[in-house]
């Protein structure tokens, strides 16, 4: 099965759906803000990825030191120092609460690693033979093994290799065989699934799973299209039809698309349909599939949806700068 490439070219019309307006309206709620506690001596902090069961992990900035990561969880938060690389970022978090992250320094981010971090002890993942300060993380699966990219010099160019960090195998660096040249790992599924793209401005989304890639299909009159984020199954990104603006669309898990009626973008989606579409600026609006069911009001950024259906991100905190926040349907 590996390596084989499949393109779904088809379009199947009657499951493409636009959301009615009207249909949009109903079941409303109120997201409620929880503001998470503030490690001691920080100015700032934010939520980037969740556990999915209550937990949240992200970064913190003190002053004189830096960028260190943190774990919100049972009302305590947890500082897990930093890679002491450079700024450090959290990229995703699974189920059983195992971190991945990448650092990086210098001019525009040049130069980065890898890390992981399980059961509170840290782990620099080995960085493929080649790309020593060039390798970063880009999300992690249930299972712990993380997903990300390598660029290495081939010939007279850089070129990006997709590569796995297995979770069983400390110190171990593997490329992912069989995916054409100039993929791009996008996001990380719960099972491994990898969603896809190119170095286009409007990356198709495609994903890879069991050794196939499978191109989504697209929606009738459609000029562009990309996505950001995937879920068990479903994909999350933004669609333009026609002479439309850009609107927020998901992929339901038979490769379909649908379009919300309303903002530009669904950037964030849990395995139960959970959906945060954004314009450019809050408001935030929160979606059920096709069903708008409120607004995050208070909501500075957005960065996690967990399948506990709670939301991550940040608010403005008293100095007005990021402060982790979580929102909660009541």
């Amino acid at each position: 099965m590996t390596g084989r490439f499949v393109m779904v070219a088809m379009l199947v019309i009657a499951a493409f759906a636009v959301v009615p307006q009207a249909a949009a309206a109903n079941s409303a709620c109120a997201w409620r803000m929880q503001a998470l506690q503030a490690p001691a001596g920080a100015t700032q902090h934010q939520v980037h990825a969740t556990d999915h069961n209550g937990g949240y992990s992200g970064v913190a900035y003190f002053p004189g030191t830096g960028w260190r990561v943190m774990y919100w969880k049972d009302g305590r938060v947890i500082d897990y120092g930093s890679s002491g690389h450079g700024t450090d970022r959290v990229v995703g978090q699974n189920s059983s609460g195992t971190i991945a992250g990448t650092s990086v320094t210098g001019l525009y981010g040049a130069s980065a690693i890898s890390f992981r971090i399980r059961g509170g002890q840290w782990e620099r993942l080995a960085p493929l033979p080649g790309a020593e300060l060039n390798s970063r993380a880009i999300g992690i699966s249930d299972s712990g093994d993380v997903y990300g990219h390598a660029v290495v010099w081939q010939g007279t160019s850089n070129i990006v290799v997709v590569v796995r960090w297995p979770y069983d195998r400390s110190g171990v660096v593997e490329r992912v065989p069989g995916l054409p040249e100039g993929m791009k790992v996008i996001d990380v599924d719960h099972d491994g699934t990898l969603l896809m793209g190119t170095d286009a401005t409007y990356p198709w989304p495609h994903v890879w799973r069991d050794g196939r890639l499978t191109r989504l299909s697209e929606a009738p009159d459609m000029q562009f299209g990309y996505a950001r984020v995937i879920a068990d199954g479903l994909v999350a990104g933004s669609i333009r039809l026609g002479s439309d603006p850009d609107r927020p669309a998901y992929w339901d898990r038979n490769g379909q698309p649908h379009v919300l009626p309303e903002s530009a973008l669904a950037a964030h989606i849990n395995r139960n349909g959970l959906i945060v579409s954004s314009l450019t600026s809050t408001p935030y609006r929160v979606w059920r599939f096709g069903t708008l069911v409120g607004q995050l009001d208070d909501a500075a950024s957005v960065t996690t949806i967990g399948d506990d259906d709670t939301i991550g991100g940040t608010t403005r905190g008293q100095n007005n700068l990021p402060a982790a926040a979580v929102w909660r349907c009541t």
